[in-house]
């Protein structure tokens, strides 16, 4: 009786382990076969196999084994369910039918019938339907076949990534490479039922590969019809390209192409160049960039950011957002950087180009070695810092000019009792190896002194809550400083930048600071914020003061105010003005307000300058309302009472799909865009 029970026993543990293989086969053959999971020979011991069944059964001869009714196999997250699998052991043939059930986690398979070969992972699955939770892709077959490792045909598909099927593709065929591509035979593009777009034949990337990206096609009442076609290239897992055709139809044809590359964690970077043809004019335009980032050491790196046009109406021309027309240069940069605790040195070369006029009068800084000493310790109480640099500049064609500039300091830090006095020394010695008008070496020298005074007042109140904002300390920090430079002889001294603008200085000035410093408390995290910064400060020229002969003197420098606040999530508020004394008015001043919550957004900026008298005012309003976003935003030359851009947007978001559609309006230019988006497939712009 117990050698009977053994037997059975062992048998049945044998059938458990073969139907384990064949769960794991199940899964990595039937979820599309681009899950990670590795099969193996025997359960692993720490992850227990369940196994139930009305019935299980051996057939040694033929080496077949049977679970019927009710099956279900189980191992963590992995289960596999039907009324009936059947293995034949010595061909590696299983068969799964009735209530076909796969899960992987979040990933399911449902089918009435499902065949596959265990050795070579080739199967057959009939009316068939996958999930995938990662991408929510619904995809339904009345045959899947898998074909190879990670090739499947689908007959009579259909492929959504809407629960409720509100757009669907359905095809007479559809071929899967999960490596490359998916192509479709007889593609039909149904919404609500009913089919919109029909297309003989359908070929699009499965994975990130090579291919023809989707079009986006429009209308601008100065461009006329617009189509912009894009050929990504995928060069390998590090690289790709891709190639732009911007088609314009009342301004011309554009040709670019893009480059990125990741060499390593530590070294990146992207290249682009654009040429457009322009009709009915000689003048061609083109742009270039170049950004790359090179880390090689913690303490040593590289950066390139080039931004080069050959037209100084590259942008106005071509560019539809307003920021990138209102620039009035653009600056190429290249810099080594090598840090240590207090010292940095780095190399820079600087490329600028006026877009505002023509460029061959614009000073370039190529290149400049500079060495800084941030603040060494020579004692308890001195510091010692030191700028140092040697720079080329190009000043016209064929016209160099080389300076050397070096600049040591000395610092004190006394401090006790809510105090803390800061004086300072230095020196500054600026040899050029040419003048302004001669070209004899000239040079400039000069010390200069300075203090500090700062005190600080503070009182907390309030106490820490259980969330949100807590103990709010305030702060009352008011400073006196005081700068001394002298008048220095400086009349043909080059004008390169702002290194070579020294002033004579015998100023001092005076600052408050309120401020208002909370600590916040979310979840388990507890952070300090400064929830309201005001400053305030003003200049008295001692000079102007003393000089009795200098007519309309003004040794009060204009009132400065900068106000900031912010709270955690909701409001942000920024404001500066500067005030004038003698004239009782405001010399410049902006102010924002920002309100960003989960179903209104809001935000209005003015800014305001006296001499040239400007005033602009820009304001955005956004409502998120169910599905539904609406949002606008317009500039406004409050001088003028003109309105330079006006940008309104509706979308509506469903849960696979969305629908937008915006309005811009320039000056000498109306632009209409709708917008398609199809999760899963990308958007679709007319």
């Amino acid at each position: 009786m117990t050698a009977t029970c053994e037997r059975q026993s062992e048998q049945r543990n044998m059938v458990i382990r073969t139907l384990y293989r064949l769960l794991l086969a199940l899964v990595a053959g039937g979820l599309t076969g681009a899950l990670s999971f590795a099969v193996a020979e025997e359960p692993p011991k720490k992850v227990p196999v369940t196994v139930t069944a009305d019935k299980l059964d051996h057939d040694r001869a033929n080496d077949t084994y049977t679970a019927e009714g009710h099956v279900r196999i189980e191992q963590q997250d992995i289960r596999v369910e039907a009324d009936k699998i059947v293995l034949n052991n010595r061909t590696g043939e299983a068969v799964a039918e009735g209530n076909v059930y796969l899960r992987d986690k979040g990933d399911t398979l449902m089918a009435d019938r499902m065949e596959m070969n265990m050795n070579t992972r080739v199967g057959v699955i009939t009316k068939g339907q996958l999930y995938k939770s990662k991408e929510n892709i619904h995809l339904k077959g009345d045959r899947i076949e898998r074909r190879g490792e990670s090739v499947y045909h689908v007959e009579n598909a259909t492929f959504t990534t809407c629960d409720e099927g509100e757009w669907y593709l359905k095809a007479r065929e559809i071929d899967v490479d999960m490596d490359r591509y998916a192509t479709g035979s007889g593609v039909s593009f149904n919404m609500i039922g009913l089919p919109v777009v029909y297309t003989p034949y359908l070929l699009f990337p499965v994975r990130r590969q090579s291919g023809l990206l989707i079009p986006i096609a429009g209308y601008s009442s100065t461009d006329g019809f617009l189509m912009k076609n894009s050929v990504f290239w995928a060069i390998s897992d590090y690289q790709d390209a891709t190639f732009i055709s911007d088609y314009r139809a009342n301004a011309g044809h554009g040709t670019g192409v893009e480059y990125r590359y990741v060499n390593s964690r530590d070294s990146a970077g992207k290249a682009y160049y654009n040429y457009f043809d322009t009709i009915h004019s000689d003048e061609n335009r083109w742009e270039f960039q170049f950004q790359h980032r090179e880390e090689f050491a913690e303490d040593l790196s590289f950066r390139a950011d080039i931004n080069l046009v050959n037209d100084q109406d590259y942008y106005r021309a071509l560019e539809k957002k307003l920021e990138p027309r209102s620039r009035p240069y653009i600056d190429s940069n290249a810099f080594y950087v090598e840090r240590w605790n207090t010292a940095s040195l780095y190399l820079l070369g600087q490329y600028s180009t006026d877009l505002t006029q023509a460029n061959d009068k614009t000073i370039q800084k190529v290149p400049e070695l500079k060495y800084t000493i941030f603040g060494e310790t020579l004692g308890p109480l001195l510091h010692f810092r030191l700028e140092g640099s040697a720079s080329n500049f190009s000043v016209a064609e064929g016209k160099t000019v080389q300076r050397a500039d070096l600049k040591p300091e000395l610092t004190a830090v006394l401090s006790g009792n809510a105090l803390s006095l800061t004086p300072r020394i230095g020196a500054r010695a600026t040899f050029y190896d040419q003048g302004a008008t001669t070209m004899e070496p000239v040079e400039r020298k000069y010390t200069y002194a300075g203090a500090d005074l700062n005190a600080r007042f503070s009182r907390v109140y309030g106490k820490d809550a259980e969330a949100g904002i807590g103990r709010i300390r305030h702060s009352i920090e008011p400073m006196i400083g005081y700068s001394y430079i002298p008048r220095i002889e400086q009349v043909d001294i080059p004008r390169l930048d702002s290194v070579d603008e020294v002033k004579e200085e015998n100023v001092v000035t005076l600052a408050l600071i309120n401020r208002l410093t909370a600590r916040y408390k979310e979840g388990a995290n507890v952070r300090t914020f400064d929830l309201m910064v005001f400053h305030l400060s003003q200049e008295y020229d001692v000079n102007q003061a003393r000089d009795e002969d200098l007519v309309n003197a003004h040794p009060r420098g204009e009132i400065k105010g900068d106000l900031a606040v912010k709270t955690p999530k909701l409001l942000t508020i920024s404001a500066n003005a500067n005030y004038n004394t003698y004239i009782n008015r405001l010399s410049s001043s902006s102010e924002s307000v920002a309100v960003k919550g989960e179903r209104v957004q809001f935000n209005v900026t003015r800014q305001y300058l006296r001499d040239p008298r400007t005033q602009f005012l820009i304001t955005g309003l956004g409502f998120k309302i169910g599905r539904w976003d609406l949002k606008g935003q317009v500039w406004r030359d409050m001088e003028t009472r003109n309105f330079t851009q006006k940008e309104y947007t509706v979308h509506y978001a469903s849960q696979c799909w969305g629908l937008g559609i915006s309005y811009i309006n320039r000056p000498g230019e109306t632009q209409y865009l709708f917008a398609l988006d199809l999760k899963g497939l990308g958007a679709v712009k007319f």
